[in-house]
């Protein structure tokens, strides 16, 4: 059982902004695995207890944020991936580059609405 990175806790509070339910959630989940792939990033959630549900309609959950990273001039993307009421992954993707080694350092959460 992997623990929740800064990262991607500061992407699961980012969601929960817009889906207040995710609060909720965030002691119930761990992480199975991480799956770079050059293009992005899937990190794959695990629930400790399989009965958790959230009483959620969306299929996939977004925000109007952008990561940005020091030192690196893309920008990243990404969602919530729900799956019979599972959030099953965080889906991360880069913008104008296909060549990213997923290394998170010194990021930052920008409202897309004003690049």
């Amino acid at each position: 059982m992997n623990k929740l990175t800064v990262f991607e806790m500061a992407l699961l509070f980012a969601l929960a902004e817009k889906y207040p339910v995710l609060y909720t959630h965030f002691d119930k989940i761990y992480v199975g695995e991480r799956e770079c792939t050059g293009m992005g990033q899937y990190v794959f959630l695990k629930y400790y207890d399989e009965k958790d549900i959230i009483p959620i309609s969306e299929d996939i959950l977004s925000v109007d944020k952008i990561i940005i990273m020091e030192g690196l001039e893309i920008e990243i993307g990404f969602v919530g991936n729900i799956e019979n009421f599972k959030l099953v992954n965080l889906e991360l993707f880069v913008y104008g580059s296909n060549d990213w080694d997923c290394v998170f350092q010194n990021f930052s959460l920008k409202d897309s609405k004003e690049l």
